[in-house]
């Protein structure tokens, strides 16, 4: 066999295996980003919660889905004088804004989007604004 026999094979073998590969990848990747999703909700769950409390003045907040729909990621300007600390975004750190989109809220069912940010010096999340879109 010559190198270039030798080289076709070898390359026809490596395209075959990426071809059988990739889709096991991406279906990989999909569950891993549904986790972290899943995750990071966990995490704002009483954000969202104490949200829908102070939104709807209500002691129960209901809903029946929650999905991420967005996440920018910003960073604040740092102090000329000061150099910037990490922990806090006040002074050149990064920080998120995060929609959260929820569905079959409270008693009218209303779908509401949350729109949430952690620029404060504890880097914890607080609502910022909020919509609501009444369910036909």
């Amino acid at each position: 066999m010559t190198f270039k026999t030798r080289y076709c094979y070898f390359s026809l073998i490596c395209m075959l295996l990426i071809n059988v590969t990739t889709p096991t990848l991406a279906a990989h990747t999909e569950t891993r980003e549904k986790q972290l999703e899943e995750a990071l909700l966990q995490q704002l769950h009483s954000v969202i919660v104490a949200s829908l409390k102070d939104i709807y003045k209500t002691e129960y907040a209901t809903f029946n889905c929650e999905r991420i729909t967005n996440i920018n990621e910003k960073v604040t300007v740092k102090r000329k004088d000061n150099g910037s600390i990490r922990a806090d975004a006040l002074h050149g750190a990064k920080y998120f804004e995060i929609t959260v989109s929820l569905c079959n809220v409270g008693v009218k069912k209303d779908n509401v989007e949350l729109y949430l940010k952690n620029d404060t010096p504890t880097a914890r999340f607080y609502l910022v604004s909020y919509n609501i879109t009444p369910k036909d």
